[in-house]
Formats: structure tokens, C-alpha cells, sequence
């Protein structure tokens, strides 16, 4: 749900969004996240609010939903995604690859949001799972390293 000062409108022509997520890895797993009700696994993170630097917004946003403080890390993807329903959706996403720190216990999801559920998958596996959005589970599976640019 919009807080208010997000980076995310909706008018006449559609919606769009400006959102920061976390590539949060452990070994060869990747955290997934879920809202009650929603039906599908994601990437934890969340909207960007005006005047705040991405690296700050998803630091936040970790810090509500996961509970742990963490940096920004290194950004590796500009998703483009454009969705169509009953109307247009945009959304930019700025995602950021960061790895779980060995001295944090894998379950230790303490956050603040309500209703989010929280798991590892293995990126092998992201494919056999409910995953939004679905055009990114190959990009996740092979990952080249280099900031990458993606329109799905």
C-alpha cells in the first residue's frame, strides 16, 4: 500500500511506481517475500519516497519488513516493467544485490510490516515457484555481474 510521499501515482492513463528491491542472498539461496492475500513470492523492498536516495529507501524498507539494518549494496538491475489489465502499469525498480551476513541466523525475519512472510528458495528453483515478476526468474537464475538494463 502507498505511504504518502511515495514515488507511485495513479491517473487517467494508468499507475506507475518507483520501487528498490533486494537481491538478498545466502549462498545459493535468494530471500522471497509475500503478503498475505497476494498469491505470489517477490523480492522484499518497496517504494521510494520523494527526496529520498534509492540506497536510503531500500535500507528502510529492509529495515521494516526484514528488521536488520543493511546497506544498499551494489545495484545490478533497472527493471522496466510494464504490465497491462485493465490498465496500464509502470513501474521502475531499482535492484540491488546484497548478501546476508554469516553472523545473522537465516530465520532471524523480525520486521515490523504485518502480514509478510518471508522464505529462501534456491535461484535454481525461483522457476517452479509464483514469482512477479516472472520475466526476471531467468535474469535471477543467471546473473552476469554487470549493471544490466531490463525492459520486460
Amino acid at each position: 500500500m502507498a505511504a504518502a510521499g511515495d514515488i507511485s501515482w495513479h491517473g487517467p492513463y494508468g499507475t506507475f511506481n518507483l520501487r528498490v528491491a533486494a537481491i538478498l542472498t545466502r549462498g545459493e539461496e535468494i530471500l522471497l517475500c509475500t503478503v498475505e492475500g497476494l498469491g505470489y513470492w517477490f523480492l522484499p523492498g518497496g517504494r521510494v519516497r520523494f527526496g529520498e536516495q534509492a540506497g536510503a529507501a531500500l535500507a528502510r524498507e529492509l529495515a521494516e519488513e526484514i528488521g536488520h539494518e543493511f546497506p544498499a549494496g551494489e545495484l545490478a538491475f533497472v527493471v522496466e516493467n510494464i504490465y497491462a489489465g485493465e490498465e496500464i502499469g509502470h513501474e521502475i525498480g531499482l535492484y540491488y544485490r546484497l548478501a546476508w551476513p554469516a553472523a545473522l541466523d537465516r530465520d532471524d525475519l523480525r520486521g515490523s510490516e504485518p502480514g509478510h512472510t518471508f522464505r529462501w528458495a534456491p535461484a535454481a528453483g525461483l522457476g517452479s515457484l509464483r514469482f512477479e515478476p516472472a520475466r526476471l526468474v531467468r535474469v535471477l537464475q543467471h546473473p552476469s555481474g554487470t549493471l544490466r538494463h531490463i525492459v520486460l
